[in-house]
């Protein structure tokens, strides 16, 4: 998997508690709060955005056009839901570049849309993909499948935290560690938010069957990349934004040297249902998906 893929790590994420419920208002801590959300099989709604940054961009010297890579996008925008307990998604990306300068954007690209990218996520079933530039997918077909287990491991541990790898209880319960101070208003909720920061690799949310020696490895490569983050909960103790900011300075040529997320989970407790696409418009695909859309 290119480190592309796996680099983004800032994440600011808003959770909007809807009808948590009396266990929900019980709960001690989010990782509880959470828990229990998932015993009940309820869903949430994710809106999320990526914000990456290269290092230099493109300039022109004079009649000169010099490219340095700016990578294949800047931003990406995210919106779905997330099905808790029996796990499953169904989140739709697109992709642009923002960070073009002005005299540049008639020669550097700046139509994405190809890349457009809608994943459904079911259990063990594995993920079906569907991109707009049809990459990979044979006549009389619409969706790619792959249901390996390695798929989605080097960013596990890596620790490039997707929307459902926030809510797991390793990950919350080191968010929600350190002392709360008043957080404001958020969603007419009056909040408190947990600061911090760690190297990106402490919050890794390994998967059963994750190679070790892969995760020594990427320890070692990803040792100078650290994340700071905000977590914002309400009185029932659910999320309701999670901001984390993440930086590697010693990101090869191509790699994100930072990235910002930001997620919003809203309509908390909805009944939502994901289901897989027809059989007959599937093809099952012998590799990894990518890009990855959460």
């Amino acid at each position: 998997m290119p480190l592309s893929r796996i680099a983004p790590t800032l994440l600011v994420l808003t959770l909007t508690a809807g009808c948590g419920g009396q266990d929900a208002t019980a709960a001690r801590t989010p990782a509880e709060a959470v828990a229990r959300q998932a015993k009940e099989g309820a869903g949430v709604k994710v809106t999320k955005v990526v914000r990456l940054t290269y290092g230099n961009a493109p300039r022109a010297a004079e009649d000169l056009v010099v490219p340095v890579d700016i990578g294949e996008y800047s931003e990406s925008r995210t919106t779905g839901i997330l099905r808790l307990g029996t796990a499953a998604s169904d989140l739709t990306t697109t992709f642009h570049r923002t960070d073009v300068p002005e005299d540049l954007k008639n020669l550097v690209p700046s139509d994405l849309s190809g890349m457009t990218t809608r994943a459904i996520t079911i259990g063990d079933s594995g993920t079906y993909e569907q991109r707009a530039d049809r990459r990979d997918v044979p006549a009389g077909k619409s969706w790619l499948h792959h249901s390996s287990p390695e798929c989605g491991m080097a960013a596990r541990l890596a620790g490039a935290l997707d929307a459902r790898a926030v809510l797991s209880p390793e990950v919350l319960e080191r968010l929600a560690a350190p002392a709360p101070s008043s957080g404001g208003v958020i969603d007419e909720v009056t909040t408190v938010v947990h600061a911090g920061s760690a190297a990106q690799t402490q919050l890794s949310a390994p998967a059963r069957g994750d190679d070790p020696a892969m995760a020594e490895v990427l320890r070692e490569q990803y040792r100078s990349a650290r994340v700071s983050w905000q977590l914002w909960v309400g009185p029932d103790r659910l999320p309701r934004r999670v901001r984390l900011v993440a930086a590697n300075p010693s990101a090869e040529e191509g790699v994100p040297r930072s990235s910002v997320t930001e997620i919003d989970f809203t309509d908390w407790g909805n009944d939502v249902s994901v289901e897989p696409p027809p059989k007959d418009q599937v093809h099952e695909s012998g590799s990894c998906l990518a890009p990855e859309p959460y």
